[in-house]
């Protein structure tokens, strides 16, 4: 599996939208992700990758492309 399809499973827990309709090109609130919510999400994310995601980073991410971008060049 690669980290788009993994990110995309994660992603399914927080919103109600099967995996195959989700669009990774369009801003996270439009998928439905408020800010408390993407907050849990990146949580989730750091436990799933075993990873750390700087406070200073996520300001750049608009998109759930944003997210995997990040996490190819950083895992």
């Amino acid at each position: 599996m690669n980290i788009k399809e993994e990110l995309l499973d994660i992603v399914t827990d927080f919103i109600d939208c099967p995996r195959e309709e989700i669009d990774t090109t369009v801003g996270l609130k439009f998928i439905g992700l408020n800010s408390f919510v993407t907050m849990s999400l990146i949580s989730a994310i750091e436990e799933h990758f075993n990873t750390a995601i700087p406070d200073s980073k996520l300001s750049e991410f608009k998109t759930l492309d944003d997210i995997i971008r990040y996490l190819e060049e950083t895992l």
